[in-house]
């Protein structure tokens, strides 16, 4: 495996990001138990040996090398094994500040804390991006047919070729309505897909089209101009540069970005010809993956973002959105309906996505980067917050039960019990994350 400057930041970029959630997680663990008169021993960020540390009223503060992960301790864990050595058979004695100290239904709201920080920070982080501005590719009335490119389009319609209109041909108006863009054209194909005929004016005449099913086999026709090339890919290092104009793939011409996606689909080993300027370049790099490493040029309007009060409403959809799908993807996984190492991924998985995604999307520029990086976090945040919801010893949730089970029956369990359920949960999370974490 090649390593490059670009994927060891897009890996560090992603575990810092994964290490904020967490931290974000921790602090609410923090403020809870504090607010609840519960002493916070030590709060630390990331992971292995500590680089900084200091301490300030009764929490010592530390930042340790990787930055990944967090953790906080709460003052508590003595009681136990002096309750052990003692013999006893409830804790009955407890340090000021102990967990023990107070009422169950103070415990649960510290060790709910946490996952509810994670939803607000993903409510936050929804809602910021909501209000910035976007720029969003908006390509003319032009036209690439379906059933041009049989071997990329599935059930594709032959309703526009039989009228009579061609790949490149641009659409002036449907039924009388004039059209400038292709979202445009969708929305007035849209109002008119179930009649029996529509009148198509372009730019070459005017033709009649019998729509199969609703369906007219219009495809969005962008210009083969190369827009942005991804860093340490193929083309990249093949010398595909920005603005060149692509007009032929393996000997073919090439009009249209469908032209391009089937020589990809076709060819394991890919040879462009492009336009620079006055020149004529030809270009050969590997395409194992069939895909494409790089954009075409489109036209962009600036959307604004809504206002904040808006933004706040939106924002509550979205997580509640999230959070239920989170629910859902783990009741399949329980289920036995969907894969655990698709649906959850991991942590080097999720971090490593992040992180590429997030720099892929600052080398198209400052506001896009921010953008993706604020998506991502929130989403990832949310799945951390359910991912803690799990009945597991160890977990919050599994915490939550305890605590539960203590204010039902009124008395705590035995000091081991708690110790038992301390070590099966850390084996269960350990065993999880190790079958996780590289999952494909």
């Amino acid at each position: 495996m090649n390593i490059t400057w670009s994927g060891i930041l897009s890996i560090l970029i992603g575990f810092l990001g994964i290490g904020i959630m967490i931290l974000v997680h921790e602090f609410g663990h923090a403020f809870a138990a504090r607010a609840c008169g519960i002493t916070v021993e030590a709060l630390s960020f990331g992971f292995g040996p500590a680089v900084f540390k200091w301490t300030r009223g009764e929490t010592k503060y530390i930042i340790r090398a990787i930055p990944f992960g967090g953790s906080c301790k709460m003052s508590g864990g003595d009681d136990i094994t002096n309750a052990i050595s003692q013999k006893k058979k409830h804790i009955e004695t407890y340090e000021d500040g102990s967990i023990w100290s107070v009422s169950p239904i103070k415990r649960i709201i510290a060790y709910a804390a946490g996952p509810a920080a994670n939803i607000i920070f993903a409510f936050l982080c929804y809602a910021l991006l909501m209000t910035m501005p976007t720029s969003v590719s908006v390509d003319p009335a032009r036209v690439a047919l379906a059933s041009d490119y049989p071997t990329l389009v599935e059930n594709y319609s032959t309703a526009a070729y039989e009228a009579g209109i061609r790949t490149g041909d641009t659409i002036i108006s449907v039924e009388g309505n004039p059209v400038s863009t292709f979202p445009e054209l969708q929305q007035a194909l849209a109002q008119v897909k179930n009649r029996e005929s529509v009148t198509i004016v372009t730019d070459r005449g005017t033709f009649i089209v019998h729509p199969e099913n609703g369906v007219f086999g219009f495809l969005v026709f962008r210009e083969a101009v190369v827009g942005h090339v991804n860093s340490d890919t193929p083309e990249k290092k093949a010398g595909l540069k920005a603005r060149d104009r692509i007009i032929s793939a393996n000997g073919k011409p090439v009009t249209n970005m469908m032209d391009l996606l089937e020589a990809a689909d076709a060819n394991d080993r890919i040879t462009f010809e492009v336009r620079r300027g006055s020149d004529t370049v030809e270009l050969s790099f590997d395409n194992p993956t069939s895909s494409l490493n790089f954009t075409l040029v489109s036209q962009t309007v600036k959307v604004p973002g809504i206002n904040f009060f808006r933004a706040l409403i939106s924002s509550g959809r979205e997580c509640f959105s999230n959070f239920t799908q989170s629910i859902v993807s783990l009741v399949n996984v329980i289920r036995g309906k969907s894969a655990a190492g698709e649906t959850l991924g991991g942590t080097f998985a999720a971090s490593q996505s992040i992180g590429m995604l997030t720099t892929s999307g600052f080398a198209h520029g400052f506001n896009s980067g921010i953008r993706i990086a604020l998506f991502l976090l929130a989403s990832v945040s949310i799945s951390l917050a359910v991912a803690n919801l799990l009945p597991i010893p160890a977990l919050d949730d599994g915490l939550i039960l305890v605590s539960f089970a203590e204010l039902v029956t009124g008395r705590t369990f035995h000091p081991r019990m708690y110790l038992i359920l301390q070590i099966v949960g850390t084996v269960m999370i350990i065993t999880a994350i190790a079958l996780l974490s590289f999952a494909k």
